[in-house]
């Protein structure tokens, strides 16, 4: 029997479609496994990163002990979102550290010397008080970038609440605050009859910035400068030392017991005193914040603020990144993020929250305290100017009156450093003459040999009040700097003649109330015929217990009427220094401290 073909194999399938489909599984699949390789390589790399693969980083911030707690706050809401910087995770200890001590360890530079037991761990991150302290680091190489405000407030007068509802308290400007505190009974004229006069306190120790900012807005408002900043030329200036000396010395005599070092001393010991009356302390320099915390601290105390009137400075709390050998990359971006972090609103409420004054955010109203608005803003002044302008409260120069005895003879005229003795040593006193207050009385006499006819010395300016007019050059301090600047030596050294004559007309004239004196400047042996004895006699004649003249004495280098002169001024209860040479701070130094 016969069969069909094809019947003996079974049927064949195409083989085309099978490949496609395979090529499609395979290519799915490689997809699919490229996307999970890929998660994974993420996994792996987030992973890494919250391991903290490259170890720890410790961001350390010195911060002015009135925010200091607020940023350790701030510090810890940083840390619970676990900051991982260039794979490092970081955290951050803020130390409280007065702002003008930090200001003092960075001048020394970004290498210097770092006191850790004192001032904590090396920051990275420095927030002070205000930009007055970032501007008076001296040394270069310091502070990275721009330093920007994490919030502000401004300094005011923290009074007692008398004192601020007085009738004449809201005219206050900022350069009435000398005149207040030297005038006699002046404060009757704000309407607090019986209260004398001003006493405002000058604390001058570390974390008392304030008082130097306050310092700044008198000398400002003292020059007509609408916000400043005050130069050091303007600092030095006859109208801001006589000011700043007034403010000094008032605030001295207000009180014979111990003064308090610092701003949050004196405000304690404002509120704590009884009749404001008759307190030795009026008002303190302080910031609103720091009045807002008192009043946090202690509820009730009789304390406010009153606000004196032109540009105000203002605690502005920069937030400074630290540069130097000790700032790696991770901790100077760990510390511009977290003052970023600060400054956000969210954050920055519990700043806001603890009375500083936060853009765009309310003002706590849980005390009796006012946030008024001010005029304007007070520009900080430069390193140069602020010490100028401390100086003068830390070391105010007393009213006095003296004769000053200056030697013009032609050795005088001899060279040391770049100028002639004579021109360093008129230099030096005319320094001294636009330092001094108005209140002093000054003049001014040469000597050398017939000077005036047959005498060896001559009356260049009569002693007398340096505010007072009359003169061609305008008021005596102007004659006496005029004057002090033509002085030109002669020839001989007739130096006891003539101080037997300006002794005797220092006693003639002699003014209750105030040291008087003779300040001798020589750099020689007397060449005239007047003996050691006899001069030494004709003082002791001449002086008068109910008007004590004191010789002071200033010798530049070596002099053998050394013992004479010191005989001199141990007899009359005076001074003697001495001085190797004309040129350098030690003549400087020594008139001033011979006429202080």
């Amino acid at each position: 029997m016969g069969q069909h073909r094809g019947e003996s194999r079974a049927r064949g399938i195409s083989r085309g479609p099978l490949i496609v489909l395979g090529l499609v599984v395979v290519l799915v699949l490689g997809v699919v496994g490229w996307f999970q390789l890929r998660d994974r390589i993420n996994d792996q790399g987030v992973a890494a990163a919250g391991a903290c693969v490259e170890g720890e980083s410790g961001l350390a911030v010195a911060a002015d002990p009135d925010i200091a707690p607020q940023l350790q706050t701030l510090a810890d809401h940083f840390m619970e979102t676990a900051p991982v910087i260039r794979d490092q995770c970081v955290s951050v200890t803020v130390t409280a550290v007065a702002s003008d001590t930090v200001r003092d360890a960075l001048s020394a530079g970004p290498d210097g010397p770092w006191d850790a037991a004192a001032l904590g761990p090396r920051p990275a991150l420095w927030i002070p008080s205000s930009s007055h302290s970032v501007k008076q680091v001296s040394a270069t190489g310091v502070i990275s970038g721009e330093a920007r405000p994490v919030a502000t407030s401004p300094v005011v007068l923290a009074v007692r609440t008398a004192f601020a509802n007085a009738p004449g308290t809201p005219a206050i400007d900022w350069k009435d605050l000398p005149s207040l505190q030297t005038g006699r009974n002046s404060l009757a004229a704000l309407g607090l009859p019986g209260w004398g006069s001003l006493g405002m306190a000058l604390p001058v120790g570390p974390g008392a910035e304030s008082t130097e900012m306050a310092v700044e807005a008198v000398a400002a408002a003292v020059t007509g400068s609408s916000t400043g900043p005050v130069t050091e030329e303007q600092a030095r200036s006859a109208p801001v030392t006589s000011a700043l000396t007034g403010l000094a010395l008032g605030y001295e005599a207000a009180s014979s017991g111990p003064k308090p070092a610092t701003t949050r001393e004196a405000l304690t010991a404002l509120a704590e005193q009884g009749d404001p009356a008759t307190s030795d302390i009026h008002a303190v320099a302080a910031t609103e914040q720091q009045v807002y915390q008192a009043l946090r601290d202690a509820p009730g105390a009789d304390i406010t603020t009153s606000m004196p009137k032109g540009p105000t400075p203002v605690a502005d709390h920069p937030a400074a990144v630290l540069a130097g050998p000790s700032v790696d990359e991770t901790q100077s971006r760990a510390a511009a993020q977290f003052a970023e972090f600060v400054r956000r609103p969210e954050q920055a409420q519990v700043l806001a929250d603890a009375g500083f004054r936060v853009e765009g955010l309310a003002r706590p109203d849980d005390t009796t305290l006012a946030f008024p608005g001010f005029e304007s803003t007070l520009v900080p002044a430069d390193a140069a100017a602020a010490a100028e302008l401390m100086h003068v409260i830390r070391n105010p120069i007393t009213p006095r009156t003296s004769t000053v005895l200056l030697d013009v003879s032609s050795s005088m005229g001899e060279r040391e450093g770049t100028a002639t003795r004579l021109a360093n040593t008129t230099a030096a006193l005319a320094a001294h003459v636009d330092r001094a207050p108005d209140s002093s009385n000054l003049g001014l006499w040469e000597y050398s040999t017939t000077l005036d006819g047959s005498r060896p010395y001559t009356t260049v300016v009569a002693t007398g009040p340096l505010s007072a007019g009359g003169f061609t050059e305008g008021t005596r301090r102007q004659a006496l700097d005029a004057r002090l600047a033509k002085a030109t030596p002669a020839t001989g050294t007739s130096t006891y003649t003539s101080l037997e004559a300006a002794y005797k007309s220092a006693v003639d004239g002699y003014t209750p109330g105030l040291t008087n004196s003779v300040l001798l400047v020589t750099d020689g042996a007397n060449d005239d015929s007047v003996a050691r004895a006899d001069l030494l006699a004709a003082i002791a004649a001449a002086s008068s217990t109910s008007k004590p003249v004191r010789i002071d004495v200033v010798t530049i280098g070596e002099n053998s009427d050394l013992n004479t002169l010191q005989a001199l001024a141990d007899r009359t209860g005076g001074s003697l220094e001495k001085v190797a040479s004309s040129d350098g701070a030690a003549l400087p130094t020594a008139i001033s401290k011979l006429l202080s």
